[in-house]
């Protein structure tokens, strides 16, 4: 079939939408990655990047070429181009960082993010703004509902480990990683429960809450419930009907406070420990209680839409209703003040209580974790930020380096990490003072936007969503989960598509489109090929763990040519030669790596383990000194000691 059989009568082929032809484009830009980077543990794993960026990528590529208009506003310019700025930036630190393979994973990450917001923005109109951000809240919505369902059927359903840390957190991985989701599904949820255009899409979206708050609370994290916080104050803060917004929150917002209070006194389901037949009947009891107030929700915020249709609130009675608000704040803030001490004092309790370790947990009793502000360690993990910030003052020690430093410098009460625990902290360690500049001006151009967006229904939905992202993100790793960092800046940017509205985008110029196309198709070899040997990659470990050497090193030489850069093929060779007792190929093999990146304990550690005597010793005191407090050394004594 060709182009004319599908083209409306009197639309000129040069200027045939794409949209009309996939009307439910962008919520499938922002639903399909979104699902998948989440499904695969939240996209931490480089094999899951490429399946997300390509794609998207080429999208991006077709549009600029087959559209005779492509049009962004001057906030969606800067927007995507501070993104790009920022990836070159990641990708340019390789040139002195230590770590060149690390860094050129990183620029894979990025393109993630650069690929989901392009295509978000190419193909997206305004009148279609708010199906990009119902794609992500259907995202968010199935991936928290199948984890919640993996706590509530543990016996059908999920990951029942009693052995384990007893925190939700699959299908992403990261229990903090999964309360930023959630959260920020809840806030779109409430946005669209408060002001979509159905009374039916209320009332699912009021359902919706019900369930995304308690998946949030069995993460038993604390960021989450801040960052949701954060979230509905920045989106009554800038809504310009907020009156409207309140009354929305005190008809759907208590019965899923219900739900959070009724889930902390389930015993099954939160004391680690439990039984399997008890977290199953005390999930399955709940799962009962979760659909009656779902259903009640759901009833309330039809109510609600009804009654705004037909009942005229007066000038007098919107007043009388800001001013019993305000009294009730008032009253609260005052009654808090009185019991917990005045902002300041409150202030610096907190301060010190977040420096402060946490104390050894002597119940099994998770509910405990939540009165707890403890940092677990993350002033600290600043403090070592600081301090190879200053090491690198302007350029930074590299994309991907903060591990090096940790690891060289661990403190003795501080178990290992990989990063820093605040993306702004070590981005000023990685990227230096213009990485950082690049990231602020990123993330703070869809705030700039919102004076023009505000006035969209739907933009404090997604400001709220936006700003609890910012604000997690400042206290953890969620740059490294692409599924929870596409649902933040795919809220970032609803705002700018719907501040369209208001002000039409200008028409890129033909060699805006051509140039930035051919980007994006060298983008997209680049990131296909780095798929294909993050792949065989994979294959070569899968491999050698089945016990098949062969297979294992026949993949690592193909991640080899693909991944010139990186000396992870090389080590993956040479633990297949090992597994197949060719040691000393296996040493060529681990020099070789040791040759790309000689800041790698690990790399020196399996030279040590296939090799003897002085060279040996020599390897492990090369681990030893990357990483002081492993205790490799006094194993690599033991382990001789015990040899006949």
């Amino acid at each position: 079939m060709g182009a004319e059989a599908v083209r409306p009568a009197g639309v000129p082929i040069g200027r045939f939408r794409l949209q009309q032809a996939v009307p439910s484009l962008p919520a499938l830009v922002a639903f399909a990655p979104v699902v998948g980077l989440a499904a695969a543990q939240g996209g931490y794993f480089p094999t899951s990047w490429g399946w997300a960026s390509v794609p998207l990528l080429w999208a991006v590529a077709i549009a600029l070429i087959i559209r005779s208009e492509v049009r962004l506003n001057t906030y969606e310019r800067v927007f995507v181009a501070a993104l790009a700025a920022f990836a070159g930036w990641i990708a340019l630190s390789a040139v002195w960082s230590p770590a060149l393979g690390q860094s050129v994973l990183e620029t894979e990450r990025v393109l993630v993010y650069l690929a989901a917001v392009s295509a978000a923005l190419v193909l997206s109109r305004a009148r279609l703004a708010r199906q990009l951000l119902g794609g992500l809240l259907a995202a968010i919505s199935l991936i928290s509902v199948f984890s919640l369902l993996t706590r509530l059927a543990p016996d059908r359903i999920g990951v029942y480990e009693p052995e384990a840390v007893y925190r939700l957190s699959q299908p992403i991985g990261y229990w903090n990683g999964l309360e930023l989701f959630a959260a920020i599904g809840a806030l779109v949820a409430f946005g669209f429960a408060a002001r979509a255009r159905t009374t039916p899409a209320r009332a699912v979206c009021a359902g919706l809450l019900v369930l995304l708050l308690p998946t949030i609370y069995f993460t038993f994290g604390r960021a989450g419930w801040i960052a949701l916080g954060a979230g509905v104050v920045a989106a009554v803060v800038v809504d310009c009907r907020r009156l409207q917004l309140l009354a929305a929150l005190l008809v759907v917002g208590p019965i899923p406070a219900v739900a959070v209070f009724m889930a902390t006194r389930e015993t099954g389901l939160t004391h680690e420990g439990t039984p399997l037949e008890q977290a199953a009947r005390d999930g399955h009891r709940f799962a009962l209680l979760l659909a009656v107030l779902v259903l009640a929700n759901a009833t309330l915020a039809s109510g609600f839409a009804y009654a705004e249709r037909r009942i005229e609130v007066g000038v007098w009675g919107r007043r009388l209703f800001a001013v019993v608000l305000g009294l009730v704040l008032v009253a609260t803030a005052s009654v808090a003040f009185s019991r917990y001490g005045d902002p300041v004092t409150l202030a610096k309790k907190g301060y010190t209580t977040f420096k402060a370790l946490p104390p050894p947990r002597r119940e099994s009793d998770l509910n405990q974790r939540l009165l707890n502000f403890s940092g677990n360690g993350r002033a600290a993990l600043w403090g070592l930020a600081w301090e190879d910030a200053e090491r690198h003052p302007v350029l930074g020690a590299g994309a991907g380096t903060y591990e090096r430093y940790f690891l060289a410098h661990q403190p003795a009460d501080i178990s290992l990490v990989r990063d820093a625990h605040s993306l702004y902290v070590e981005t000023l360690t990685e990227l230096g003072p213009v990485g950082l500049t690049l990231l602020i001006a990123l993330l703070l151009t869809p705030l700039a936007a919102l004076l023009r967006a505000r006035r969209h229904p739907l933009a404090p939905a997604a400001a709220g969503g936006y700003v609890a992202y910012l604000v997690h993100t400042g206290v953890d790793w969620d740059w490294e989960l692409p599924a929870v960092t596409l649902a933040g800046l795919l809220c970032g940017v609803s705002i700018l598509l719907f501040g369209r509205r208001w002000r039409a985008p200008r028409r890129l110029s033909l060699p805006t489109r051509v140039v930035t196309a051919s980007l994006a198709v060298a983008a997209a070899a680049f990131a296909t090929m780095a798929l294909v040997g993050n792949s065989a990659l994979s294959r070569s470990v899968a491999a050698r763990e089945r016990g098949e050497p062969a297979s294992a090193a026949a993949n690592a030489r193909r991640a080899r040519t693909l991944l010139p850069w990186s000396p992870k093929p090389w080590a993956a060779l040479g633990r297949a030669q090992a597994a197949a007792g060719l040691l000393s190929h296996a040493r060529q093999s681990f020099r070789r790596a040791i040759s790309m990146d000689r800041g790698d304990w690990q790399l020196w550690y399996e030279l040590a383990g296939v090799s003897t005597g002085p060279a040996r010793r020599r390897a492990l005191q090369h681990a030893v000194a990357l990483f002081p407090r492993s205790g490799l050394l006094a194993s690599g004594r033991a382990s001789r000691n015990r040899r006949p």
